[in-house]
């Protein structure tokens, strides 16, 4: 139905009476031939009449409608099928003359299309940038990600300027933020708690009457240095508390305050001859961070090594201790006792006492009886892996520098300076530049300077005025928004706001010195120099929130998990292996970033991204380790692309089954940025299976299609969708129907995954449905290039971007057809650097 209707736009043209210039003859022939007869005067098919559209292109939603037009021919989607096609040089005509019309349109509506004129910060880019502004690493449950609310989103992102409204409430949120982070940058005195390293030497377990015990259970020894562990582990109980903090005999605590900690472990290890490598957890009980660090030690038992991490503690917590890893033999007994104990049973019910006493001199010889308990008489200990611990040691709170950077960031480096309102002035005219990310005005610092003099004068401390006046800096508008003053016409950015809007599209964060500097030379303006800091920002760490930011977004990784799998219709399923399936995708995004490939690999691919658990569940082996990296695909996988990550197929179901309507939405709106027509409404949902014959989800789906506010849009949704079904509600690879009342069903329906596509190209499974969609890469490029200018400007893409889209594609296509090479050229682009 969209086909036929957009084909038909031109319609428009031939009939309005109030043209300013008429249809040239070629286009009034093509509409007389395909068009006319189904949306003219006398008929509009589903009740639309389109003679009132205007050839002006700058006039109304009218641009927007003619690029629908030509985008439905150059895919073959118009006109329908049941309609004579047109010659090709004749629609060739007809697109040519469209995309002429757009450029002229978008020369003459310059000054006025697609401007942003404000946006604040996103709660992302707000923190991001206090955190770069003051050099404040946020500990888990501190940073302003943890207390700002959620931010709204326009077309799909969180940095539409419709969408980030700020009200009262929200302001007073603001400010509740700043006033924590001005606590936490500027600081009176010594710190509460001095680093302190605290170490247990583990041979006195032994005389410690809480833990004593341990030496004496199976697979732990206790020797005149160190421990030994062949099974589970050695705690500290008590021996670890921070000196000071017992009070009127509390037992005290083992982490004082929050903050970043080292643990670390001395220790070597004995393989006993197995292929295995013995490896060492830290834990910490109770605490609420589980495993501190989990790793191989490799270093032999006369020349044991240290192995630290450093990571954020909460407050106290539980205890701390050192396990062994991996199994050994002594984990085996309690099974090969209970399998030994049955198999007596049985023997004993059939009276084979011959087997009876075979099994049981077998259990004396290996040393299996109740429980783990062997025997270490008969049991050899050498040919047990082992875990050699010497001490546990905590250190912390650790502090890079006292004051801490964020304090002489604000207040410079000079503690005995004088404390009036001289430096007061110096202090925030020095800092305002920055945290404005611009030049300012005198004029613009004076208020800070007042409200930090009221405080002084009202006998409040001096760090405390100075932490009111950085909160009001920090909640000031010119700080939240990221401001580019408009004009009447279209002007070039200046160099600081052309900074800006570079550093917030790839970092998400403000500007570093770098780019200051060369905004302040006024450099950043010339092509050569902002092209190549694109890519230095590129290849920055901080670069990793264009992954965090656009790429999830864009793939929608944040709803892969939206419904919990059934456990019992699938085991395979785990939270640890749905967080992997989600860094899947954003590691296969950040991979594709990182090494310049093509963004056709987002459609297919020869390999993937997988860690050891994902590769598990896929069947691929030789993956090891809990990192992503990138694995060669065998040549027959249907794993490559997007569409083989098992994330994507479980955000298309519900939990239960497979939902083939939300993948192929899914499809047209991430890789073709075509969402479908809003549903009619109280047109319902697909029901599930609830009684009598089980049907198919295409069988339901073809039942539905028989509603006829339906029957058009389905057509143009489901074949995307229907195309996925081999792969179930978890994304594994099926070719019988499960899940729903399918479980148990000895007739399980083999899965059809055939269909058409809106083009008329039919396939009859999976792999000849993505090389459809392979063929249709340069829709996929293009939508991808509109993305990324929608979330890089902040702004929906207007039709007067299509010259824009049409320079990135271009410039992808004539080099390396990467992500980087659109992102170079929307930079360069003139929406890029223009107001």
């Amino acid at each position: 139905m969209r086909a036929i209707v957009y084909s038909c736009l031109f319609l428009a043209t031939i009939c309005s009476p109030a043209l300013a210039e008429p249809a040239p003859d070629f286009l009034q022939q093509f509409l007389k031939s395909h068009c006319v007869a189904c949306h003219g005067p006398e008929k509009q098919e589903g009740k639309l009449r389109l003679d009132t559209l205007s050839t002006d292109f700058t006039q109304g939603d009218a641009a927007r409608q003619w690029i629908e037009v030509m985008d439905q021919l150059n895919r073959g989607e118009m006109p329908p099928d049941e309609r004579p096609r047109p010659a090709a040089a004749a629609q060739q005509e007809v697109v040519k003359w469209i995309a002429a019309e757009l450029r002229a349109a978008e020369r003459k509506s310059r000054s006025s299309g697609g401007r942003v004129v404000l946006r604040r910060m996103n709660r992302t880019e707000y923190a991001n940038t206090i955190r770069d502004l003051l050099a404040i690493n946020f500990l888990p449950g501190e940073s302003p990600l943890d207390f700002l609310p959620p931010d709204g989103r326009a077309d799909g992102f969180d940095k539409g300027s419709s969408a980030l409204l700020l009200d009262p409430s929200l302001l007073d949120k603001y400010y509740e933020v700043a006033q924590r982070i001005a606590a936490q940058a500027i600081v009176s005195g010594p710190p509460e708690f001095a680093t302190y390293r605290n170490r247990f030497e583990l041979e006195d377990t032994a005389k410690r009457a809480s833990i004593r015990y341990m030496c004496a259970q199976p697979g732990f020894q206790c020797r005149e240095h160190d421990v030994v562990v062949m099974e589970g582990g050695t705690r500290s109980f008590d021996d670890l508390i921070y000196p000071g903090t017992k009070v009127n005999g509390s037992r005290g605590r083992r982490i004082p305050i929050k903050g970043m900690y080292a643990v670390r472990v001395r220790a070597a290890a004995d393989r006993a001859g197995k292929d295995e490598p013995v490896t060492m957890q830290v834990i910490r009980e109770g605490g609420g961070e589980g495993v501190l660090l989990e790793t191989v030690v490799d270093a032999p038992e006369s020349d044991p090594k240290v192995y630290e991490v450093i990571m954020p503690l909460g407050i106290d917590g539980g205890e701390f201790s050192v396990r062994i890893g991996k199994p050994t033999r002594f984990r085996g007994y309690s099974q090969a006792y209970g399998h030994m104990e049955r198999a007596i049973e049985k023997a004993g019910n059939e009276q084979n006492f011959a087997e009876i006493m075979r099994i049981r001199g077998r259990m004396l010889a290996e040393g299996i009886v109740s429980g783990s308990m062997p025997n270490p008489d008969v049991l050899d200990l050498t040919k047990v892996p082992k875990l050699f611990i010497d001490w546990i040691e905590i250190e912390g709170p650790l502090y890079e520098q006292w004051p801490p950077k964020s304090h002489e960031i604000v207040l410079g480096h000079e503690p005995d300076a004088a404390q009036d309102i001289a430096r007061v002035r110096t202090v925030f005219t020095n800092f305002l530049p920055r945290a404005f990310r611009r030049p300012v005005t005198a004029e613009e610092v004076e208020p800070f300077v007042k409200l930090v003099q009221q405080e002084l004068e009202s006998k409040t401390a001096w760090e405390e005025a100075i932490r009111v006046g950085l909160a009001a800096v920090l909640t000031s508008p010119k700080f939240i928004y990221l401001f580019e003053p408009s004009s009447e016409s279209r002007r070039e950015l200046t160099d600081h706001e052309l900074a800006c809007r570079l550093s917030y599209f790839l970092w998400s964060s403000m500007p570093d010195d770098e780019l200051f500097q060369l905004a302040a030379a006024g450099k950043l303006r010339d092509p050569k120099t902002l092209a190549a800091e694109t890519s230095r920002l590129l290849k920055h760490k901080n670069s990793r929130a264009l992954v965090a930011g656009f790429g999830a977004q864009w793939l929608r990784t944040e709803e892969f998990r939206n419904f919990k799998p059934d456990e019992k219709l699938y085991a395979a399923y785990s939270e640890k292996l749905g967080a992997a399936m989600v860094q899947q995708s954003l590691s296969f995004f950040e991979h594709v970033l990182r090494n310049d490939l093509p963004v056709a690999n987002f459609l297919d691919s020869d390999f993937t991204l997988l860690n050891e658990r994902l590769a598990t569940f896929y069947g691929i082996a030789d993956v090891k380790g809990e990192d992503f990296r990138a694995v060669k695909l065998p040549a027959d996988s249907r794993r490559g692309g997007l569409l083989g990550q098992a994330g994507v197929m479980l955000r298309g179901s519900d939990g239960n089954r497979t939902k083939p309507v939300t993948r192929g939405v899914y499809v047209r709106e991430v890789l073709f940025n075509d969402p479908p027509d809003p549903p009619p409404p109280n047109v319902g949902e697909i029901e599930p299976n609830i009684q009598g014959k089980n049907l198919t989800v295409r069988e339901r789906l073809l039942q539905h299609q028989q509603i006829e506010a339906c029957a058009a849009c389905h057509r143009g949704i489901d074949p995307y969708g229907l195309a996925l079904e081999n792969f179930n509600v978890i994304g594994q690879w099926r070719e019988e129907q499960d899940g729903e009342n399918f479980r148990n069903s000895r007739l399980k329906p083999k899965i059809d995954a055939s269909g058409k596509l809106p083009n008329g190209e039919s396939f009859a499974n999976f792999t000849e449905f993505k090389n459809l969609l392979k063929q249709q890469h340069p829709r996929f490029r293009q939508a991808l290039a509109e993305k990324l200018l929608s979330y890089a400007l902040g702004r929906p893409v207007e039709p007067l971007d299509r010259p824009t889209i049409d320079h990135m594609t271009a410039a992808a296509t004539t080099s390396d057809d990467s992500l980087r090479s659109l992102i170079q050229a929307l930079v360069t682009s003139e929406s890029f650097r223009t107001k």
